[in-house]
């Protein structure tokens, strides 16, 4: 397991040198003492940590979504692939015999 310094740590976070003693001392990223010398922060530890964070911050934000269903009125239609000709044809020929309404001139 590698072992970094906090000012390192600090540079990966984006933060001062001063807030990631903070965070540190916080117990809010993952430390160990190392041989009298101060503080060495776990690296896989860490970046675990930055990518857990990430991926919830996206799912919060909705940038990727738990639910796979669909919440729209029109009907799924499951093809797979691509349309053979004859498919297309029949799905524009539906499309196009939608009614449509006009408004009355007044």
């Amino acid at each position: 397991m590698g072992l970094i310094s906090v000012e390192q740590a600090a540079t990966i976070l984006g933060v001062s040198r001063a807030t990631a003693y903070r965070m540190a001392r916080e117990q809010r990223i993952p430390t160990v003492r190392w041989m009298r010398r101060g503080l060495r922060i776990h690296a896989e530890k860490l970046q675990q940590m930055i990518d857990d964070a990430a991926a919830d911050s996206m799912r919060l934000a909705g940038g990727m979504s738990e639910e796979t269903e669909c919440h729209t009125r029109e009907p799924i239609h499951r093809i797979g692939g691509s349309l053979s000709p004859r498919q297309m044809e029949s799905e524009l020929d539906a499309l196009l015999e939608l009614p449509t309404t006009r408004r009355q001139k007044r």
